[in-house]
């Protein structure tokens, strides 16, 4: 059976259809005209809604995957835009593979250098998410913002950690779990499940960024199924 809705699609800025065939909507409800799915969709409309003039801003954008639509629209749109992927034992800061190399917890950008941090499924991968965010807040201008989506677990109270790494190898938690990684076949290891404490994490690692969630539930947009949370963190008040 075929679900079809039809809607507008904040990531090509179209009349269009979401189509799926699947139940799982989170990975299969997809946009007729540019196949985004539903958190690139809530992504893209808190973007435009909260920072609507992010085509002149500094933007950083960890781990963009190449047929993703909204980083191309980033891409395109933004004359200040910078991508970069993660490889190990590469510095931050570093041309490999053709592809700046950046690590959340160790950024090669100078203090207040940047207006938005933004990312898509990235923070359940990393493996110090404390240094991340006070590296994302070291980096911002004030006024800027981390806008980006990671899986929360409505059902867990508490965020639980589920592999560490370590410089010969990874330490597993919980059974191993893999997501689509842009360069690397193999796929990127799952280190964390958040849990409702989240946003208190992380206002406790970075106290002077503000954090706002949003919750999107919105047929018209697209945005309906698991794990629809976009997160906002500002530096400064919001």
């Amino acid at each position: 059976m075929t679900t079809v809705i039809p809607g507008h699609c904040p990531v090509c800025e179209t009349r269009t259809e979401f189509r799926s065939t699947d139940g799982w909507f989170r990975d299969h409800l997809r946009c007729a005209a540019c196949d985004s799915i539903p958190r690139e969709r809530a992504f893209a409309w808190a973007l435009d809604r909260f920072r609507p003039n992010w085509r002149e801003l500094a933007i950083h954008e960890s781990s963009p995957a190449p047929a993703r639509r909204v980083s191309a629209r980033l891409r395109e749109g933004c004359k200040h835009y910078i991508a970069s992927q993660y490889f190990p034992g590469v510095a931050s800061g570093k041309i490999h593979q053709g592809m700046r190399c950046e690590n959340l917890e160790s950024l090669s950008f100078k203090d207040a250098s940047l207006d938005l941090h933004l990312h898509l499924d990235v923070m359940e991968h990393v493996n110090r998410p404390d240094l991340c965010f006070r590296e994302m807040a070291r980096t911002l201008r004030a006024g800027g913002a981390a806008i980006f989506t990671t899986p929360l677990y409505a059902e867990r109270a508490a965020s639980a950690r589920r592999a560490i790494r370590f410089a010969d190898g990874d330490e597993h938690l919980a059974p191993p779990e893999y997501h689509g990684n842009p360069v690397d076949d193999q796929g990127a290891l799952v280190t964390f499940h958040y849990g409702q404490d989240f946003s208190d994490l992380i206002r406790a690692w970075a106290p002077d960024l503000s954090l706002l969630r949003l919750d999107l539930n919105d047929a018209r947009i697209g945005v309906i199924g698991e794990f629809r949370d976009v997160f906002i963190a500002v530096k400064g008040m919001i």
